[in-house]
């Protein structure tokens, strides 16, 4: 579902659609310091630097680094996908119903099926024959670091009138109608004697759901008992939005919502929590990996940003904090001794990486410059398979997706890089980033991104008749197979188990075996930031320089993978550089 972003005033404005590392406990945070030192042939994971999620802001004070800081950059704060200390993020969930309508039967027991799909404990959801909670996907998967204090409420929130009177008030935006309904309703239920309907034994104040303390509701879901509509994706639909309200440290702002239709719930016996998931995600700052345009499926339908499926992947994870992925730069095995890398006479690495949905291990093979954080340009690996979260979806399919149902390695290529004010330059340096980048400059939407006319973010192509036009992606596959239908060309690509890098099988950055002309923009080795644009960057005939010495060197083998009690699988992938 698209993230949809509307600012309102109090329904004013805008509107445009946009729709793991280290063991049981991935990374703390900033970086760690790679041992040094090593003078053998290779290397290993212990030998590498570790991916940077913090920053330090202007006044010397280190602070979490994530998709929720660029947001708040921008004026428009999402929800902190990680945790400070043991404060969580809190996440009230308002069951909203229309008086003058009988068409879904919103009772008492459709209310426990949206208690358990949100809040539901694991054996709770096995009892009933539903899916994991979104608390407990959270919980799993940001191994506790994003994980939410979910609140639903007690009792219907119910509307005075019917579903056409309220698409009437609403005016086009329902999801922020009917959060600033939720809001005036629950300060008047509260104020009442025994605090009305909420119950004498209600234990929240409307200020207990700020936990950042910023004047703003952590996050607001309103689940509507209404049917969606898929082609009215602005209204009937599932998505997340927020206002432009101003924060008020006493009676705290609605400002980042969701909304969707029990009906979404439908699957596993009436306790699908699916969209929930995905939508919470967006709440968190990720985007959509699918393309609004209908053109490509960059990600190939099986990532829970894209069609539902599994977890997320190692790049979001790193993204919004959860992770701190082992970074391998070019240098640390060049053979060549530099007091930046790890060596000298190290001409390979060979890592380790345990099943990522229960590890949170993923490797970065990192582009010339790379700056340690999650937005930047490289390639990521995980291993992915049946395990964890992605047991049942990967196993038995979800929505007509099936997923990887052996385990293998997955190969990401990720340009996330920062712009700040404008589409015209990115950021760079770390810091910089978590002090003023406000986005990240492609999406996974054909041509890269929506809404800013000529797309900037492409390689052109020169034929004999014309110039074609390859565009970035934030994330996208590097498939072990190359086939003549695949992600690149077609909409409802399926990626499968030969997507994965299996066993024996192996990766090279040369034109000359295929990925890189397939699956790079520059149809070539050298990496988008290869492209450095010296003219109008709004233009489709701009002017350009090309770096050629900014090219992908990376080669790996996949040694073994072998099955293991705690982690499901474990790889040993040994990297080594072009000759």
């Amino acid at each position: 579902m698209k993230k949809k972003y509307i600012s309102l005033g109090l329904l004013v404005g805008l509107l445009a659609l946009s729709g793991c590392g280290g063991g049981a406990n991935p990374g703390s945070g900033s970086t760690s310091t790679s041992t040094g030192g090593a003078t053998g042939s290779s290397i290993t994971e212990e030998d590498l630097d570790r991916g940077i999620t913090t920053y330090t802001d202007t006044d010397g004070v280190e602070k979490p680094l994530n998709r929720d800081t660029l947001y708040r950059n921008a004026g428009d704060p999402h929800v902190a996908s990680y945790s400070v200390g043991s404060e969580k993020s809190k996440l009230l969930v308002a069951p909203f119903r229309f008086q003058n309508y009988s068409g879904i039967v919103a009772d008492d027991a459709l209310l426990e099926k949206i208690r358990i799909a949100f809040d539901g404990t694991p054996e709770e959801t096995e009892e009933v024959g539903g899916y994991i909670s979104v608390s407990e996907f959270y919980e799993q998967s940001s191994f506790d670091k994003g994980a939410f204090d979910v609140v639903v409420l007690p009792c219907w929130v119910d509307y005075s009138g019917s579903p056409a009177q309220f698409q009437n008030a609403a005016g086009g935006n329902a999801g922020i109608y009917a959060a600033e309904y939720v809001r005036t309703w629950y300060l008047n239920e509260y104020a009442k004697d025994g605090h009305g309907l909420l119950g004498a034994d209600w234990e929240y104040e409307w200020r207990d759901f700020d936990a950042d303390k910023d004047g703003y509701l952590d996050l607001m879901w309103t689940v509507y008992a209404y049917p969606y509509t898929q082609n009215d994706t602005s209204f009937w639909w599932a998505y997340v939005t927020y206002t432009s309200n101003q924060p008020n440290m006493t009676t705290p702002m609605v400002k980042t919502l969701a909304w969707a239709s029990t009906n979404f719930m439908s699957a596993y016996n009436g306790y699908d929590s699916h969209t929930f998931i995905h939508e919470t995600g967006h709440t968190l700052g990720l985007n959509d990996y699918y393309d609004y345009n209908n053109t490509w499926k960059p990600m190939g339908r099986v990532d829970y940003m894209d069609n539902n499926v599994g977890d997320h992947n190692a790049y979001s994870k790193f993204a919004l904090g959860w992770i701190n992925p082992y970074i391998l730069r070019e240098g640390d095995i060049d053979g060549v001794a530099d007091e930046n890398d790890v060596g000298e006479g190290v001409t390979s690495a060979v890592i380790t990486l345990r099943q990522s949905s229960l590890s949170g291990d993923a490797l970065v093979l990192a582009s010339p410059g790379y700056n340690g954080t999650a937005f930047d340009e490289y390639l990521i690996m995980e291993l992915v398979g049946p395990y964890g979260l992605c047991e049942t979806d990967y196993s038995a399919g979800y929505d007509g997706t099936s997923g990887y149902t052996v385990p293998g390695i997955r190969l990401l290529h990720v340009d996330a890089r920062a712009r700040a004010t404008n589409w015209s330059s990115y950021v760079q340096d770390a810091d910089l980033i978590g002090q003023t980048a406000t986005d990240i400059r492609v999406s996974n939407t054909y041509k890269g991104r929506m809404g800013v006319g000529n797309d900037s973010d492409y390689w052109p192509h020169e034929t004999s008749s014309s110039v074609e036009y390859d565009y970035f992606t934030e994330v996208s596959l590097i498939e072990s197979t190359i086939l003549p239908t695949n992600w690149t060309n077609s909409a409802s690509y399926q990626a499968t188990n030969s997507s994965l890098f299996q066993k024996g099988s192996s990766f090279r950055c040369d034109p000359r075996y295929g990925w890189t002309e397939e699956f790079f923009p520059s149809r070539s080795r050298l990496w988008n930031k290869a492209k450095t644009i010296t003219g109008n960057p709004s233009s489709l005939n701009q002017t350009f320089e090309i770096d050629e010495s900014v090219g992908c060197n990376f080669n790996f083998r996949v040694n073994d993978i072998v099955t293991d009690p705690e982690y499901g699988a474990i790889a040993t992938v040994t990297v080594t550089l072009a000759d």
